[in-house]
């Protein structure tokens, strides 16, 4: 078994806290997918009928954005129509933002719908971490381990807008303990300011092991469709930077 201090760990898991990308120099998905850890590291398409492509005909800035399909899930599928980068180095104690314009198509319900998760990499796919879910309209951020939802304050709930741009920005201070936070705007509008949070997984006895206080795994596009209907959208402009 290999022990590792918190130095040698960092070193051993090391990484870039900034990337970026507007999507403007690509012709095709398949230009997008790099194994040298330059650009994105791979795509979920769990439906015959999911697809990404490299769209001109809708776009934030530029020519071009990333344009995602997917079907409705299921009880048997989950329906994921994403794109994600790996191998980045987010630790305990650090501020990890990012920020991305989207554009969500049609105006029927899509309760839990999964659109951006930020995880700690693992062997195969990706550890517990928090992704930002659309429920009744409106944004919320939740945990893939045991803790609660964080939600908008009660009585000040926003509407997520459809058919239009909308920028999001997510802010998290990560700690394994309950000493972080969680803040996120939506249109420059903060929606949540949320303290004294731990954001971060940790190991837990016959549930989870082998944590390392830190994420290095972005995903984004449908993370996870809803079960009500199919879904188009498209998303522009990402940037996933360390900001403390």
């Amino acid at each position: 078994m290999l022990l590792l201090n918190g130095c040698s760990k960092k070193k051993f898991f090391d990484g870039p806290d900034f990337f970026q990308d507007g999507f403007e120099t690509y012709s095709s998905l398949n230009e997008l997918i790099s194994y040298d850890d330059i650009n994105w590291s791979y795509t979920q398409l769990t439906k015959e009928a999911n697809h990404i492509i490299v769209d001109t005909t809708r776009f934030h800035s530029g020519s071009q954005s990333l344009k995602f399909v997917a079907s409705k899930g299921d009880d048997k599928v989950v329906s994921k129509c994403s794109i994600a980068k790996q191998n980045m180095a987010y630790w305990d104690g650090e501020t990890v933002r990012i920020s991305a314009w989207y554009f969500v198509e049609g105006t029927k319900p899509l309760d839990w719908l999964f659109l951006l998760d930020l995880e700690e990499q693992t062997a195969i796919g990706a550890g517990p971490g928090m992704r930002i879910a659309l429920v009744n309209n409106q944004l919320r951020v939740e945990h893939k381990f045991y803790e609660k939802d964080i939600i908008q304050t009660a009585g000040q709930e926003v509407d997520f807008p459809r058919n239009q741009w909308v920028e999001l920005i997510w802010e998290v201070k990560l700690s394994q303990k309950n000493e972080g936070a969680v803040k996120f705007w939506q249109n420059g509008q903060l929606l949540i300011d949320s303290k004294n949070n731990r954001t971060l997984p940790k190991d837990i006895l016959y549930s989870l092991q082998g944590t390392k206080g830190m994420y290095s795994s972005v995903e984004i596009g449908i993370t996870a469709n809803s079960k009500d209907n199919d879904l188009t959208i498209w998303m522009d402009d990402i940037k996933f930077e360390k900001v403390k």
